[in-house]
């Protein structure tokens, strides 16, 4: 159910992202390309954040006294992909804008000080939900809890999810819940 509405949320996120492609679209992320094209691009970064933290929530299969930790570090996630959009959108209106070179520097410098605090926020609530698992979640989250985090920070490419992107799209039946994810 939670991976159905993360997927609903990824398609609606990429249509409010910079870059982000509806199927019949050209250019941009989206998982198709224009009709007749049978080529399949990577989710973009709202996408596969999305995404990652949809599989995460249903993968760990939450307690309900695990729901708050989950929550305040899904939030964060979240907000800080958000922030991302608007400091995006907001770099490139500040930068057609006639500015000196010192205020645009101090612009970076503050959006930069910005984004670290987002990512301790997210390292914080990522530990509190840590320490509320059971070892057997702790074992899927030593593997996948950071990858939101790293997907953010333009390490993570999704290329993992492009296989099971390409067997829907041509009607087959993605991996089995145990299969191949990070």
């Amino acid at each position: 159910m939670s991976l159905v509405f993360a997927l609903t949320l990824a398609f609606a996120a990429s249509a409010q992202t910079p870059g982000g492609a509806k199927a019949g679209s050209k250019g941009g992320g989206g998982l198709l390309t224009r009709p007749g094209d049978d080529r399949v691009k990577g989710p973009n970064m709202a996408e596969l954040v999305t995404m990652r933290m949809g599989q995460l929530e249903e993968d760990l299969n939450l307690r309900p006294d695990q729901l708050g930790p989950w929550k305040v570090y899904r939030d964060r996630v979240m907000q800080m992909l958000d922030d991302q959009g608007r400091a995006m959108r907001s770099a490139t209106a500040y930068s057609a804008i006639e500015t000196s070179a010192p205020k645009r520097l101090d612009a970076l410098a503050d959006a930069a000080r910005n984004r670290l605090t987002a990512v301790e926020d997210i390292v914080d609530a990522g530990k509190a939900l840590y320490a509320s698992l059971t070892p057997e979640q702790r074992t899927l989250a030593d593997r996948r809890l950071a990858l939101p985090l790293a997907t953010l920070s333009g390490s993570d490419t999704g290329a993992d999810l492009l296989p099971r992107a390409v067997q829907r799209s041509q009607g087959g039946e993605p991996p089995a819940a145990g299969g191949a994810r990070p």
